[in-house]
C-alpha cells in the first residue's frame, strides 16, 4: 500500500532504497543520536535493511504500522522520518514517532509532518487516539508534541536501549474532524448559539442520535432505569430535545406526567408532533434549564440525556443542586451522557473549550453556545455527591458506542 501525504513544504512518502545514505546520515546526527540511540544506522547497508523492514507492512491486522520519509520539497532531500506504530511497552497503543536531522531543527518541519501524520491516523486509518512518549530532557521534541495538542498523562519508566529510562507519556484524542494534513486547531470548530444549533438540526436530530447509539439501544437502556408503575409519576426532562426517550419512559410508567424543558422551539415542536396522543401528559417549557425556576419537592424523577456535557463542572454542580432540591424526598435523578474516557481526554476538551470560547465576540454565558466539554465518570460521580445526593450509581457505562454512561442518583 503506497502512502503519500503532501503539505506546503513537505512530501511524506514511503522510503526507497535510494534513501539509504540519507537515512544513515540523519540517524547519526548528534542530537538525533543522543535521543534516539536505538535508531542509529551506521552504514548505508544497515539503513537499506531497515528500509526493507519498515516497508514490509503498513497494516498489521488492521493496526497502522507506518514509517514515512520526510522529504523537503524544495530540494528533494530526505531530512527525517514520521510514523505511527504500536508500542509494545505501551501495551500496543499506537505511538507517534518522528525525527528530523539536526540542521533542519527549529524550522517547524517536525510539527508540520506530525500534523499530517495525525490527520492520516485519524481520518484515513480511523483511530480514536494516538499516544506519544518523550524523554523529559528532550525539550525540543516535547515542544513539538505540545504544539500538536497532546495532553500529558504521567511519567513512566520504560525499557529503552538496554536500560530503564523515564519517559513522559502523552495522548491525543480524535475530538474533531480534521479537514486535511495541515489542519489548524483554532479553525476546526465554529460554535453556534445553542438554540440556533438545535433549531437548524431538529428535523434530522432523531436519526443522528439513533446512528450514534446504534438505533434505539441507548434509549431502551435509559428507559430501563425507570420503575414499572401505574402511579402518576411527576417527571422533569431537562434538555429534552425532540423527546426520543419519552416513549421508553411511558413504557415503564404509562400515566406519568412529563415536564419537558428545552431551549430550542424547533425541537419542542417536533416533540409534540412525535407524541400526538400524549399532549395531556406533557408540559412544555421553552428556555434554558440553567435559568429556569426549580420548584422544591415537585418531581419524583428528573432525567437528562446527552445534554450536560455542554457545561463546565462548576456549572453542572449548580444545576445538580437545583435538580436535587426539586426532587421529592425519595426522588431520583437519571442522567445519560457523553463521558470522557480518562483525565487526558477531559483536559483536552477543557483546552478545546477555552480555545473556542476565546474567539467568541462576547463572553459566553453558561450553556449559551454549543460546545462539548465531557467529563470523566469519576468527575461526574463526584459532582453529584458534592451536590448533596445521598447515593450515586453507574447504571450502564457502555452507551453511545462505549463513549457514554447512565448514572442514577438518589436524593
Amino acid at each position: 500500500m503506497d502512502i503519500q501525504i503532501e503539505t506546503s513544504r513537505l512530501l511524506l512518502r514511503q522510503f526507497t532504497e535510494r534513501d539509504a545514505s540519507a537515512v544513515s546520515y540523519n540517524s547519526s546526527r548528534p542530537t538525533v543520536k543522543h535521543f534516539m540511540s536505538d535508531m542509529v544506522l551506521k552504514s548505508a547497508d544497515a539503513a537499506l535493511g531497515w528500509i526493507r523492514w519498515i516497508n514490509n507492512d503498513v497494516f498489521d491486522a488492521g493496526i497502522p504500522r507506518v514509517v514515512l520519509a520526510v522529504e523537503l520539497k524544495s530540494s528533494g532531500k530526505c531530512i527525517g522520518l514520521i510514523g505511527a506504530a504500536p508500542k509494545k511497552e505501551l501495551c500496543g497503543e499506537i505511538e507517534i514517532l518522528f525525527s528530523v536531522a539536526d540542521e533542519y531543527h527549529n524550522k517547524g518541519y517536525a510539527t508540520e509532518a506530525g500534523k499530517a501524520m495525525i490527520w492520516w491516523v485519524f481520518e484515513q486509518a480511523g483511530l480514536e487516539y494516538i499516544s506519544a512518549i518523550v524523554k523529559p530532557e528532550n525539550k525540543a521534541s516535547r515542544r513539538v508534541i505540545d504544539k500538536l495538542g497532546f495532553i500529558y498523562g504521567d511519567t513512566r519508566t520504560l525499557p529503552y536501549d538496554g536500560k530503564d529510562c523515564a519517559f513522559d507519556f502523552l495522548r491525543l484524542y480524535h475530538t474533531d474532524y480534521l479537514p486535511g494534513p495541515e489542519w489548524c486547531a483554532h479553525n476546526l470548530y465554529k460554535p453556534e448559539l445553542m438554540s440556533a444549533f438545535f433549531d437548524t438540526r431538529a428535523d434530522r436530530y432523531n436519526s443522528v442520535m439513533f446512528a450514534s447509539s446504534g438505533d434505539e439501544a441507548d434509549y431502551k437502556r435509559l428507559g430501563n432505569c425507570f420503575p414499572e408503575t401505574d402511579v402518576t409519576l411527576r417527571i422533569l426532562d431537562v434538555g429534552c430535545g425532540t423527546g426520543i426517550e419519552l416513549d421508553y419512559i411511558w413504557g415503564k410508567a404509562p400515566i406519568a406526567h412529563i415536564t419537558c424543558v428545552d431551549i430550542s422551539r424547533g425541537m419542542l415542536d417536533l416533540l409534540l408532533k412525535n407524541h400526538p396522543d400524549r399532549h395531556d401528559r406533557i408540559t412544555l417549557i421553552e428556555g434554558s434549564y440553567l435559568d429556569m425556576e426549580y420548584p422544591e419537592n415537585a418531581f419524583d424523577i428528573v432525567v437528562s440525556n446527552m445534554t450536560m456535557h455542554h457545561l463546565w463542572a462548576c456549572e453542572k454542580l449548580e444545576v445538580y443542586k437545583k435538580i436535587r432540591d426539586t426532587l421529592n424526598p425519595d426522588g431520583t435523578y437519571i442522567e445519560g451522557d457523553f463521558i470522557a474516557k480518562d483525565d487526558m481526554m477531559e483536559e483536552q476538551y477543557k483546552r478545546r473549550y477555552k480555545m473556542i470560547s476565546a474567539n467568541l465576540p462576547d463572553k459566553a454565558k453558561a450553556g449559551e453556545y454549543h460546545i462539548d466539554i465531557p467529563l470523566t465518570l469519576e468527575t461526574q460521580k463526584k459532582l453529584l455527591r458534592d451536590a448533596g445526593f445521598s447515593s450515586v450509581e453507574v447504571f450502564d457505562d457502555n452507551i453511545n458506542r462505549g463513549n457514554g454512561a447512565i448514572l442514577r442518583a438518589k436524593k
